[in-house]
This record gives structure tokens, sequence and C-alpha cells, in this order.
């Protein structure tokens, strides 16, 4: 959003540099990115007459004018087309500096001396043409200097405004800001008008066939305008504003538009087959030619301006091809409308337009300032276009839009932003911000302005108190108090325990965005259920992720791609699941990711890739840090997984999660090109068990016995059948059983497999024999043997 420094200074008296003026509303909310200086580069520019015209000897386009400086006549070859005797005009001389900083030397053109020029538009940084030179209007004496004129030196501010602020999309808006942080009064533009037509009412009516989405709706009726360029200090001001001047009555509406954030819209009534404007919804594939002549298929939720015959405009966003203001139209509708946002939004997106109107309607403009703005623009039509402006106007309101009552306790701000300011002092800011309210002290009834829609709850103008006070003035505090020093969450804890934990660990958090490529889930996984958006940026981003997974192969592609490819990743985040006939449940996993070495390349190790049972230890490190016991993970099926590295982590019925190699297929769709694994966890299931409260468990009385055992079974049998036998055979006396060893090869036939585990003998009443170990370990090979069929493994 451009803003004018002058503009600003019409409506309100201030002294403020604008350096200041940028940091006052920067700080304050609306940040201002960049402030450009207009047209103080121009100099040496003033009036003159051409006195006399002559063809140009050596050129048939070229003309020799003699003109009339002030201070002297000289002779200027010029090729514009409106030339002529008598004729007003800018002129620089030798030495003037123009837009652009071009400065004027004396020239020969086609052996004629050529003294100075003659100024079109775009050399004064006007407008952008340069087809005729200005033509000024009669009165003016020669070697008047042009800053008596135009006032061409301009500060522009582009201001970045959130969606929340539509008020302040309009110089007005601004201006009212300023007014609340330097104090003043507003001066609103003058809209009182002469109106010297017929009555409006009998030649226009207004029908609204939908209320929702055109709550209000304000006509009036100018007739016998004449259609001209602006002039010069209504085009300079739009230029610099970014707007190219087209004739001065669709300049003054969007000289409105920037002025009160209102957008406008002028038809040519000729064109009105009845006195009749209709607003209604778009018939199903009906079809709508706009001003950028494009033919636009509609549907049912799109709002159309009609003269009950055919469509004139698409409600809010552009007007029609056939309806718009032209150099032959002497009768104008100028309508002036409040149009629902959300209508507008979705008709803007699905017909692919976004225009200097639909930004505002988008927003949410003032319902209040539909006829005011109306009026403002009828009254400079018939200042700058002779227009004779209808008696009354036409103010269709079918819907009425109540303000909102906000019950507001000024001890409530004090809280929540910690600074001890008076009641005075808030009154003072809710009258600079034209926030109207009742009461004092404890309890004020405040009424939302119709130009704030953001402005709904208590803690909102908390918000603006907080803004127009000083956000640096508040003191910074380690914590809040009061109702912010809420305690800490125990799920939040277990979030910053895991999080230390897993960076302990050399693990990495990442944050990526929860959009997704909903082709890409298809590619992995053809019969995945997801999150369709309605509206997406792009196909990249047209789904929300059904897992964590999604996002962090994207991620891992990322970093592998630009040479980080010994990496640890991991993610605390949502996932959406989509619910039928309901909104999207929204789910925490937490997801791990290893890709290239364990260990950074040393003399002191050797290098060792990661592999599954690298990700399977790092959940096993979680479950032991969390002292979490309660767990078994077995094989199972996996669209991301490769079918034999896929596991299941599941607690009798309830599973927590996965764990895997990516497969070959899943890392060629996402452009993974070296082995990654990942793991995925249930976070409210892993936070339940996280939870659980420790008990201490005292130190062993008695020592434990140690023994191994080799053996050779069948690759199909998972360890922890092996393990779970073992447990059984022994009974209370085995404390602990792992594998240490597996081995595939040599000596071991095709189909098995070489395994060796660690038993841990202890009783918890007196010290185990040998004999009383070596009995029971025999045991446990009998029953291998003959349950599994395991043979013990031989040296």
């Amino acid at each position: 959003m451009k803003i004018s420094y002058n503009w600003l200074k019409e409506l309100l008296d201030f002294d403020a540099s604008p350096e200041e003026v940028a940091y006052l509303l920067t700080m304050s909310g609306s940040e201002v990115e960049t402030i450009e200086n207009k047209g103080f580069e121009i100099k040496g520019v003033v009036t003159a007459t051409i006195t006399d015209i002559k063809p140009h000897p050596n050129a048939n386009k070229l003309t020799i004018c003699d003109v009339d400086t002030g201070e002297g006549k000289v002779s200027v070859v010029c090729g514009a087309p409106n030339l002529k005797i008598g004729m007003k005009v800018f002129f620089a001389g030798e030495g003037a500096v123009l837009a652009g900083n071009n400065k004027l030397k004396k020239a020969t053109i086609r052996g004629v001396e050529s003294s100075g020029m003659i100024l079109a538009e775009d050399e004064l940084g006007i407008s952008d043409d340069h087809t005729i030179v200005i033509e000024l209007a009669d009165g003016y004496k020669p070697g008047r200097p042009i800053e008596d004129i135009l006032a061409l030196n301009d500060y522009i501010f582009e201001l970045e405004i959130t969606p929340n602020r539509p008020d302040c999309l309009s110089h007005i808006g601004i201006a009212r800001e300023l007014k609340a942080l330097l104090g003043g009064k507003l001066k609103f533009p003058e809209t009182s008008i002469d109106e010297t037509g017929p009555e409006v009412s009998s030649n226009l009516t207004i029908e609204i066939d939908d209320p929702d989405g055109c709550p209000r709706y304000t006509g009036r009726l100018i007739s016998d305008v004449k259609v001209r360029p602006s002039p010069l200090w209504l085009k300079l001001r739009l230029y610099y504003l970014g707007l190219r001047p087209i004739n001065n009555i669709v300049d003054i509406t969007n000289y409105v538009l920037l002025e009160t954030g209102h957008p406008l819209h002028a038809f040519d009534y000729d064109y009105f087959k009845t006195a009749k404007v209709q607003v209604r919804r778009a018939y199903e594939g009906e079809k709508f030619v706009t001003l950028d002549e494009v033919e636009r298929i509609l549907n049912s939720k799109h709002l159309l301006i009609t003269n009950a015959e055919e469509p004139v405009a698409l409600a809010g966003i552009m007007g029609g091809l056939h309806s718009e203001v032209t150099e032959s139209t002497t009768r104008v509708l100028l309508e002036s409308a409040y149009f629902d946002p959300v209508t507008i939004r979705y008709g803007a997106k699905t017909v692919g337009l976004s225009t200097e109107s639909s930004q505002r309607f988008e927003r949410g403009a003032d319902p209040d300032m539909a006829p005011k703005a109306n009026n403002r623009a009828c009254k400079l039509i018939a200042e700058l276009a002779n227009g004779k402006v209808f008696k009354g106007i036409v103010d269709a309101y079918p819907k009425n839009i109540s303000p909102v009552k906000i019950s507001f306790r000024p001890q409530i701000a004090r809280t929540v932003l910690g600074i001890d300011i008076n009641s005075n002092e808030i009154n003072k800011i809710f009258k600079g911000l034209d926030i109207e309210f009742e009461g004092d002290g404890s309890l004020m009834d405040v009424t939302q302005p119709s130009f704030r829609p953001d402005l709904t709850r208590e803690i909102d103008l908390v918000e603006e108190i907080a803004r127009i006070y000083g956000l640096d003035k508040i003191p910074e505090v380690y914590r809040a108090g009061g109702t912010l020093g809420a305690e800490i969450t125990p799920k939040a804890k277990v979030i910053d325990r895991l999080r230390n934990f897993l960076v302990g660990r050399g693990f990495v958090e990442i944050f990526p965005l929860t959009l997704v490529d909903g082709r890409q889930l298809i590619k992995i996984d053809n019969e995945i259920d997801f999150v369709k958006l309605q509206n997406p940026i792009s196909e990249e981003m047209s789904a929300l992720r059904p897992d964590l997974a999604t996002t962090m192969l994207k991620v891992l592609r990322h970093n592998i791609n630009h040479g980080n490819k010994d990496i640890k990743l991991f993610e605390v985040g949502t996932y959406y699941k989509p619910v039928k006939n309901g909104l999207a449940l929204e789910k925490e996993l937490i997801c791990l990711a290893i890709s290239g070495r364990e260990e950074p390349v040393s003399w002191r190790h050797k290098e060792v890739f990661s592999d599954f049972y690298s990700i399977k230890a790092e959940i096993e490190a979680i479950f032991e840090y969390f002292k979490i016991s309660d767990f078994e993970i077995e094989p199972c099926n996996s669209s991301h997984f490769a079918d034999d590295c896929s596991y299941m982590i599941k607690d009798n019925d309830k599973i927590w999660g996965r764990l895997g190699r990516i497969s070959s297929d899943v890392a060629k769709i996402v452009g993974i090109k070296q082995e990654s694994f990942l793991a995925e966890l249930e976070f409210d299931i892993f936070c339940e068990y996280a939870l659980r409260q420790s008990y201490f468990k005292p130190l062993p009385r008695f020592p434990a016995s140690n023994r191994d055992i080799a053996i050779i079974v069948d690759q199909s049998i998972p360890a922890k059948e092996i393990i779970s036998l073992i447990k059984k055979v022994a009974g209370d006396i085995v404390e602990d059983v792992f594998p240490f060893d597996l081995y595939k090869g040599k000596n071991v036939s095709e189909g098995m497999k070489g395994i060796a585990f660690r038993i841990i003998y202890r009783s918890k009443d007196h010290t185990l024999t040998d004999d009383e170990v070596e009995e029971v370990h025999g045991r446990i090979s009998q029953r291998l043997n003959k349950e599994l069929g395991a043979q013990l493994r031989s040296k």
C-alpha cells in the first residue's frame, strides 16, 4: 500500500518528518518498508507561451516553436501533435533537471538548434504519457515556477498492511493512526453536493436478491458529464501512488478509493436497458466478459451486478467490458456498496483476479462508508466533469450490519501488558482511534467502529492500547505476571525433555510447512486418504500432510542435495486425517530420520553408515530415557518402508508407531539418493507412558551369573520369540536376555541364521551356584531345539 506524505498532511495537521512518521507507523503495526522521494530532482521548469510555430526545414513531423519564457523568447524543436499558437505550456531550458535526474543541454535537432523542451507528462513524472505536451489553462503568465502550480515534491511510503487492518488501506485510515499517535483533529473531505439534476428515485431502483452477499448497495446518477483527461494534480497524485491515469471519471473513483479505502465503480448508464440495478448470484456456467476483455465462466457462488437483463460487473472485483465509461459517456451510474468478504474472496480466487477493489472487500470494507464515498465522488465529478448530480441517493440496505458491543476492563490491559496505564490515557487512545465508549474506571462499554471489523474481543482492545501506547515502552521482563504466568503443562514438559534429549544425541529439529503435494501422496500410496485444500496456492501445497514422514523426506532430500549427507533430524508436529462431514482430525507425531554416516570421518574409528539398527537404537534410547519398557517391535507393511525392513512399535493391541528403511520406490519418487531410515511415534500414546509415575527399585543383593548361548535357527524366527521362550523356561532367575551377535554366511545353511544371546541369571533370595545355572541353561538349550529347531552353534 502506497501512502502520500503530502496527502496525510492535508488530512491532519502535524509537524513530524517523513522519517518520524515512518517510525511511528512501523512501531504501531503498519510497517513502512520504504520511503520514496518524488519530484525533488525537478528544477528549472517554468510556464511559457507558444508565440509562433514554423515547420522544421529538415523533418516533416517536427516543428520549430517560438516560446515566451518570461525572460525572453527562445526557439524549441518539438514533435508533439497538439501544439498551437497562444498555448500555455511547461518549459525547461538549458540546465533544467527533469524526472529521472535528466539534465538538459542545448541540442541541435536535424540541423536546427533547440534551446530547451516543451514538456510532456512523463518528463515531469506525472504519468507515462509522451504522446502530447501538457496544455495549461489560460491565465498562467510566462515564467511562473512549476512549484507554484504543482506539488511535485512528495514522500511516498510503501506500507505492509496486515490482513486484519482493511482500515489502513486508505489515507484516511493512516491519518487516523497518526491522529492517535500524534494528536490533532482529522479533517474529513468535503462531501456536500450541489444537486442540480432530477430526483434519482424516479430514475433508478436497486433490487438485492442476495442480502448475504450484498448487505448494502448505494447508487447515484450524474448526467451531462464531460469525460476528458484529469487535471494535472489528480494525475500526479494517482501516478505517484502507482495507478495509471485513465480519464476524469475513472480517476475520481480511484482517487476516492485511495482516500477513503472504499471501492467504487462508475457505469455508463446509457448501457443499462432498464432503470434497475439487480444484485444476484450468477447462474451455473453463466459467461461474462470483464474489463480486461477476458470471458469468465461463473457459477452460483459468484455475485453479479446486472441491469436486470444482463450482467454489468462481477461484484466487488471488476466491471464489465461493455458498460465501462468512455469518451462518449454522458450519463454515469456511480456504485458504492458493501459486499460480503467471503463471497468476494471466493469470486476473485476462482476467476484468478486480484484487484484494488477485491483486496479491500476481502478484508472487510466499512459499510458506513458506502454512501459517504459515493457523495465524495459525486462532488468531484460535478467539479471536474461538469456533471449534474441527481437529487438524492438510492441506498438499499436489506441486511443491517450492527457493531459489536465489547465489555472492557482497563485492569485487564494493565495485567496483560504489565504496565500501570491510567484510565485517562486509555480514554485518550480510544478517542484517538475513533473508538466510541461509555463508562470509565473499572468497566467500559465499547462500540466497535464500522471501519474496524477486527475489533471483536476485549483482548483486541488491549492490543490497540499496546500499539498506541508504544510497544517499545512496555518494560521487558523474564516472565509475564498475572494471567499470562500460566504453569507449564505436563505435555509441554515432555516435549521439552524430548527435544533436549534428542539434541543431545546429535539430532536437529525441523519446522517444515504442513502443506504437501497431494499428487506425490498418491504416488506413494494410491489408497491414502488425506485432506485436500479447496483453493491451494499451488499443486505442491494442495494437501495437509497425513503424517510427518512426507515433510521429513522433503527436508532430507533438500539437505542431501545440498551436500549435508550425514544427518539426524527430528520433528514434533501435527498431522491431519479427514473426517466425514467435519473438520480434519489433528494429532501429533514424533518423527525421527537418519541418513549417512553415524560418526564424522576420523582416524579414531571406522567409517560406519547408519542402518535399521541405528534408528531402532534411537527409539530404544528414547524409551529408556523416559523409563518406558512396555513395547514390542514387530514386522508390518508400510507404504514408506521396504518390505524387508518395515516394523511397527506396539504394546499389546496399542500401536505406537512405525520404523524402517525408506523403500527404493519412495526414495525415487521423493528424490532421495542415499539409504535413509525413519521412525514415527504417536505423541499422545508416548506422552501417556512418559508421564507414568516412576518407582524406586532397590539394587540387587546377590551377584549375577552370565551365560552366552549361540544357536542356529530358521531366519524367519524373530529374536523376540527366542527371548520369550528363554524367559519362560528359566522363570524368575533370568534377569535379562539380549542378542549380541548375528551371523549369516560360511558354515550357516541358506535360510538359516546364527544368533547369540547373553543371559543374565540372578536370584532375589540367594547367590546362584554354577550347578543351578548350568541346569537351567541346559534346559533352555533343549527347549530351543525342541520348539524352534535350534541347533547349538559350534565355536
